[in-house]
C-alpha cells in the first residue's frame, strides 16, 4: 500500500480493508481468493494503522505542547 506513488487516505483504505472482509466472509469464495483477500487485507489494516499512529503521535505532541 504504502509502496504507491499515490498515497491512499484513509478512509480508501479502510474501504478496501471493507472489501477484503466481505469477500472472506462470503460462501464459495476459492482459497486463492481468500489468501489474496487477506494478504490485501494485511496490508490495508498495516496502512490504516500507520496512518492512526501518526495521527496519534500528533496529538500527544501538541497536546503536550498546551500543557
Amino acid at each position: 500500500m504504502a509502496k504507491q506513488e499515490k498515497k491512499m487516505s484513509f478512509e480508501e483504505a479502510l474501504a478496501g480493508l471493507e472489501r477484503s472482509a466481505e469477500v472472506l466472509k462470503k460462501d464459495g469464495t476459492t482459497l486463492e481468493e481468500a489468501m489474496q483477500c487477506f494478504e490485501k487485507g494485511v496490508e490495508y489494516y498495516k496502512y490504516c494503522n500507520e496512518i492512526l499512529s501518526d495521527a496519534k503521535q500528533k496529538i500527544e505532541f501538541y497536546d503536550k505542547k498546551e500543557a
